[in-house]
């Protein structure tokens, strides 16, 4: 096949043309697998910026553009096309016949079942090709579904056989695919995110993103849970174990193992990946067993995992940790290092901006006497830059922090003068700005309100340990306080503004745990904060690192111990009339809770800082809690697609985490700093609902 590459699909800077009129021959080919999907009826969609946000889910309607047939090798093509950036193209492959390995005819009969997609990326697709012929060509199997549905999961509503690909007009392209502090790029960015997992013109899994040859160049995908997944499609798409034309068994197994507690039975495979994506735990164990299932017509009479050609290799277990599918893309220790500064070491926090870039502070080890950086990566986890190493002063840089005037801010956890200040980064380039002394040392908490003001704190017990940089312009200075927000009793951690610019921080001490509360006694825009902080107790242990806010201006914490849990505190009243009631709400199941954030939907995500432990997300709105841990497993050793061991497992990925952020895809950015051989700056593809991505528009949870 001619083929091209993805242009103008979102990138940070990139400037597509608007609208795009049919001079590229779009072509491509329907497999079960890498066979032939013969008569599959293909349609061709454009993204639509019409879809209601509500659960953590755009519901919507797509433009169809055309509808052709697959031939007998499952061939098709199509040059009555057009369509507008920042629009998205994908296709979905309806029913068809599925060939059996090495032939051209076969005995089965059509199967209304199989539903496959490919998402492709930007309308310039349409005159990018550069080849002489102008065609581009893509292929739609199991596996361009696999990676579609597992990236796309928030922006897809099913009608039938319709596959609806719609975002909100906020969330939808931003301005030419660059998301704004008004306008983000969250459904461009998922379309680049399913070419991570199989890029469109190939049809199969690659173990490194963008195509690179090692970690160093690119994220490593987890390629055997993702054939896994492909292999239980492919299971359906055949129908049966090929005995019997007309027999769908495999089909109905997979409806059932794919159906969501109180929801309903799947009509098609690919309503049934979408229930796996959006309920990664349920029958999660059941659903691996079905992978297991030999591979039809084949006469093999063992698992799957050694048939060559077809999705291997693949799981034959989860290991010790996984329980479910979530998946995740790793860059691994060293990414993002270059000549003057280092890669991937020790990533302890993680801030996001309008655009979805993630930005990580980035010591070179877990102790406060060794060099630090930031490393920024683009919402697809491309290197964007990595700041030049600080040997003598941001010896440890602790939490970030994305303002809405390109402003990145960190930090230092230096324990003198010299090493305790809040250093200003250039969001474009990783040049320092300028670095701001402060009078407390041990720098741990910082975020910016939605008028640019910087808050910071300390987390020592002695003197004010609560400060705030005031902005004037481009001009930021210390701010003084009618009553100083002094905390000599507590420890001030994460600190999260709500959306009234009300400042709500966790408290930590070695015996007690609080939230914290610095009241706006003015209003949003023009805030005061004329009363001294406010405590509200949190029965049990200590280390109440972790702190957010939802919509209401409610906050919620998490303690630990055997006393300890979530807790949701409410504040009735203003200024020194409020009073704080906190609740707990449920137990918490981590012994080592870290930072927390909130998504779209108002779900509470957080960590375990204990190595070979979950990432739990709190639902308030029913009160229940669950637990993930996505597949670490390349599943190759050279990339081409052969077995590394007979029985493949997931392994640990994530250790010692700190923090995590939210973006406007839905994905969850992990700082893991403590694993072996370095740090992991870990994406979970999808997991969450999309947020509004930067912190300092003042919009938790709220979907774009």
């Amino acid at each position: 096949m001619n083929l091209a590459m993805l242009a103008g699909c979102g990138v940070p800077l990139s400037t597509p043309a608007t609208n795009y009129n049919t001079p590229v021959t779009l072509q491509g080919q329907v497999f079960a697998s890498r066979n032939y999907m013969a008569g599959a009826i293909v349609k061709v969609y454009e993204t639509q910026p019409n879809g209601v946000a509500a659960n953590g889910i755009y519901t919507g309607t797509a433009k169809l553009l055309t509808t052709v047939t697959a031939n007998t090798t499952g061939g098709w093509s199509t040059t009555d096309l057009s369509c507008s950036s920042p629009d998205q193209i994908y296709v979905t492959a309806e029913a068809g016949v599925p060939y059996p390995s090495g032939q051209n005819s076969t005995s089965l009969a059509n199967n209304p079942n199989s539903l496959m997609m490919t998402a492709i990326g930007d309308c310039s697709i349409l005159s990018s090709a550069t080849n002489t012929n102008n065609i581009t060509s893509i292929v739609t199997n199991e596996a361009s579904t696999v990676a579609a549905v597992w990236a796309l999961r928030n922006f897809i509503s099913l009608n039938g056989t319709t596959v609806n690909i719609t975002s909100s007009a906020t969330n939808y392209g931003g301005t030419n695919g660059v998301g704004t502090p008004t306008n983000f790029a969250g459904l461009a960015h998922a379309f680049l995110n399913a070419n991570n997992l199989s890029p469109y013109k190939i049809g199969n899994f690659q173990q490194y993103t963008s195509g690179a040859a090692t970690g160093a160049n690119g994220g490593l995908v987890p390629v055997q849970e993702l054939n896994s997944l492909a292999y239980a499609q492919y299971l359906c798409t055949i129908g049966s174990d090929g005995t019997t034309s007309g027999n769908f068994s495999y089909c109905t197994t997979l409806y059932r193992l794919a159906t969501p507690p109180d929801g309903t039975v799947p009509t098609n495979s690919l309503q049934a990946l979408l229930n796996i994506a959006r309920n990664p735990a349920n029958n999660a164990i059941d659903i691996l067993n079905f992978t297991l299932t030999p591979i039809p017509l084949s006469g093999q009479k063992g698992s799957q995992q050694i048939n060559a050609g077809v999705y291997v290799p693949a799981l034959t277990d989860f290991g010790t940790l996984t329980k479910d599918w979530s998946v995740a893309i790793y860059y691994l220790p060293g990414y993002g290092a270059t000549s003057n500064g280092q890669g991937s070491s020790v990533p302890e926090y993680v801030t996001i901006d309008a655009n979805d870039d993630v930005y990580f502070s980035n010591p070179n080890a877990s102790s406060s006497s060794t060099a630090g950086n930031i490393v920024a990566l683009t919402s697809s986890g491309q290197s964007l830059w990595t700041s030049a190493t600080d040997t003598t002063k941001l010896l440890q840089p602790r939490a970030i922090a994305a303002d809405a005037s390109g402003n990145i801010w960190v930090v230092a956890g230096g324990t003198t003068a010299a090493t305790a200040f809040v250093q200003q980064t250039s969001a474009a380039t990783g040049a320092t700005v300028r670095q701001y002394p402060s009078t407390s040392n041990t720098l741990y908490g910082v975020a910016v309100d939605s008028l640019g003001n910087v808050w910071y704190d300390s987390n020592t017990t002695t003197g004010q340990n609560l400060h705030e940089l005031l902005r004037n312009g481009s001009a930021y200075t210390e701010a003084t306080f009618a009553a100083p927000p002094s905390s000599p009793t507590y420890q001030l951690l994460q600190i999260r503004p709500d959306s009234n610019n009300n400042i709500w921080i966790a408290g930590y001490n070695t015996t007690k745990a609080a939230t914290v509360y610095f009241p706006n006694t003015g209003t949003a825009t023009a805030p005061t904060y004329a009363t001294a902080l406010m405590f509200a107790s949190l029965p049990g242990a200590s280390s109440t690192y972790g702190m957010t806010t939802d919509a209401a201006g409610n906050a919620y914490a998490v303690t630990n111990g055997a006393s300890g849990g979530i807790f949701k505190t409410t504040v009735t009243g203003t200024g020194k009339a409020a009073v704080l009631t906190p609740t707990k709400v449920a137990a918490n199941p981590a012994a080592a809770s870290r930072f927390m954030d909130i998504d779209g939907a108002g779900s509470i995500w957080y960590m375990d800082g204990t190595t070979g432990t979950n990432l739990y997300q709190y639902l308030p709105s029913n009160g229940t809690t669950n637990s993930y841990y996505p597949c670490y497993n390349a599943g190759t050793s050279t990339g081409t697609g052969t077995a590394t061991s007979t029985v493949q497992t997931c392994t640990t990925g994530i250790s010692t985490r700190m923090d995590l952020a939210v973006d406007s895809t839905g994905s969850i950015w992990v700082a893991s700093y403590g694993n072996s051989g370095g740090g992991r700056m870990v994406q979970i593809l999808g997991l969450a609902a999309p947020t509004v991505p930067l912190k300092s528009l003042g919009k938790p949870g709220v979907m774009p």
